[in-house]
């Protein structure tokens, strides 16, 4: 007697735990469905990321247009099927341009997998029998095989003639024992095999050893929402309510977060809520449902949810006409409830009417506040511009100053440079002709190279600019077309055409000014600044103040 009650209260206890169980993971199915769109956000966004990838790939990139079609295809057979199907179609004129007959076969199986998730079984079928199974690898027949199975299995289950169901389950018994052959001992893919064998075979306690031990491995949302969709399956044939429901849900769960619109779990949730009469959250699952299968496409689910869904509109229309009979008396509670209210409000409207005079006033002043608040942001908007213009005009001081000291600077330094050379000059050759040496006064004159002195006033000028605008020289090229950059000679720092636009950058533009500063001609100014122009990236007339504009003064 003792141990029947403790087995009676362990039994109570136990339920309790899973009844509690099952309230929290319901609660966070409401909680993740309600988030539905956020989940979705992200894989259209993820989805947008791999066609802006495809799109930016050259038309000959055929390879790395196929895995990207691949990817698209991956996203989108759980998500919509009628872009899957497009991606389909996609690898396969790729995988013929390459003429690649492994990839085509790879489109064929993708385009009867998308086929079997729509209800298309004859055309998956068509699809699979276009293979030539010597033609692929082990990894690709597996698939081969594991959609073949589907194929039949799904056939199996719409099929009422017993004659085809038996042919149909044979054969999708057939198809995976094939498939679990050609899997990787102790990979997920293997393991669930396994398991979905014994579950086909009613082998359910085989079955969910293999599924618990699976459900405790680290998985991802895709393979954890089939291992319990599983289990919840498992659970229900064995008349184990709560944990079906459990699992269930769980499966919900990971494929609302992976935007599976092609969801079975949902749909078996919410038609064993409706058997334990929670219509409120079995009529969301089922909405969710008949949703989620209008957007992706699927005849079979749309089926079995109109198989659903009437039935518990109309159990929560059987409800609607109870509560209707009870709001019945309701309402004549609440209409003594209101004449009573009119009363009272007879006393507030009055009260209402003094606070009209008060709420005149403080609208008056509100207005007036509000208008203060629009000058004062017109004036703040005034001072921000004025700010910007300021700081524009200091950075331009600033550039102007540095500039200043740098060629003040230098032209100091020349200045007394050439004026001692001159000096030095000078009194040498009086002194040679105080001594009539006439010769040795011609020989120093001569001596004299103001062509090498200028181009030595060049050098120190190029060196100077270069020190002011360290960046010049790549700032310029980034403006020119690929090919046409400015290429230097050895222990060269600017060329004449650099000269040019770096006396321009620092503030000469006239032609004749830059042409008596160089010892150049006019015309020869106009045609180096053409050809310049000519090989820039920019317009010509927008040339000069690109230039400008793009290049840096040293901080």
């Amino acid at each position: 007697m003792n141990i029947k009650l403790v087995i009676f209260v362990l039994c109570l206890l136990f339920d309790w735990v899973i009844l509690a169980q099952n309230n929290d993971i319901l609660s966070e199915v409401k909680r993740v469905m309600d988030s539905s769109e956020i989940y979705d956000t992200y894989k259209i966004s993820q989805i947008k990321n791999l066609k802006d990838s495809l799109n930016s790939l050259k038309p000959d990139e055929l390879h790395s247009r196929f895995s990207l079609c691949q990817e698209l295809f991956n996203q989108y057979k759980i998500f919509q099927s009628d872009s899957a199907y497009y991606y389909t179609v996609q690898s396969k004129e790729i995988a013929q341009q390459l003429n690649d007959s492994t990839l085509i076969y790879i489109s064929y199986l993708n385009s009867a997998d998308i086929c079997i998730s729509v209800g298309m079984y004859r055309e998956a079928l068509g699809y699979l029998e276009d293979i030539k199974l010597d033609s692929i690898d082990n990894g690709t027949k597996s698939m081969y095989y594991g959609l073949y199975g589907r194929c039949y299995g799904d056939l199996s289950e719409y099929s009422n003639l017993p004659d085809f169901n038996k042919e149909y389950n044979a054969k999708a018994r057939f198809y995976r024992e094939q498939t679990l052959k050609l899997t990787e001992e102790g990979s997920f893919f293997n393991l669930f095999m396994q398991a979905f064998n014994e579950y086909q075979a009613n082998n359910f306690d085989e079955a969910l050893i293999h599924l618990n031990n699976l459900a405790k491995q680290d998985l991802g949302l895709r393979d954890m929402a089939l291992t319990n969709y599983i289990l919840g399956e498992i659970y229900y044939k064995k008349k184990q309510l709560d944990l079906a429901e459990y699992h269930y849900a769980y499966a919900a769960i990971a494929d609302i977060k992976t935007s599976t619109k092609e969801s079975l779990a949902i749909i078996k949730l919410s038609e064993l809520l409706f058997q334990k009469r929670e219509l409120e959250m079995a009529s969301e699952l089922i909405q969710k449902a008949n949703e989620d299968a209008l957007f992706y496409g699927a005849q079979q689910r749309k089926l079995q949810v109109g198989a659903v869904l009437p039935l518990i509109e109309e159990e929560i229309v059987k409800n609607i006409e109870l509560e209707k009979k009870r709001l019945y008396w309701q309402y004549i509670g609440a209409i003594i409830f209101l004449l009573i209210l009119v009363i009272f409000s007879s006393i507030v409207v009055f009260q209402f009417k003094r606070l009209q005079k008060a709420r005149k006033v403080i609208s008056k002043a509100h207005n007036q506040l509000k208008e203060t608040n629009a000058q004062l942001v017109l004036v703040n908007e005034e001072l921000k511009i004025r700010n910007q213009e300021i700081v524009k005009g200091n950075s331009k001081l600033s550039e102007a100053n540095k500039i200043k000291e740098e060629y003040l600077g230098l032209f100091f330094t020349e200045y007394d440079n050439i004026f001692e050379k001159f000096n030095d000059l000078v009194n040498e050759t009086k002194e040679d002709l105080i001594s009539e040496d006439y010769k040795k006064a011609i020989f120093k004159l001569t001596k004299y190279d103001l062509k090498k002195e200028k181009q030595k006033l060049l050098q120190n000028f190029d060196t100077a600019f270069i020190n002011l605008f360290p960046s010049f020289i790549d700032e310029f090229n980034s403006l020119m077309e690929e090919g046409n950059e400015i290429k230097f000679k050895k222990d060269q720092i600017l060329t004449k055409e650099l000269r040019i636009y770096a006396l321009i950058r620092l503030g000469i533009k006239h032609n004749d000014k830059i042409a008596q500063i160089l010892g150049y001609s006019v015309n020869s100014i106009y045609a180096y600044k053409s050809s310049i122009r000519n090989k820039s990236k920019v317009k010509n007339e927008n040339f000069d103040q690109n230039l400008i504009a793009n290049t840096t003064i040293k901080v």
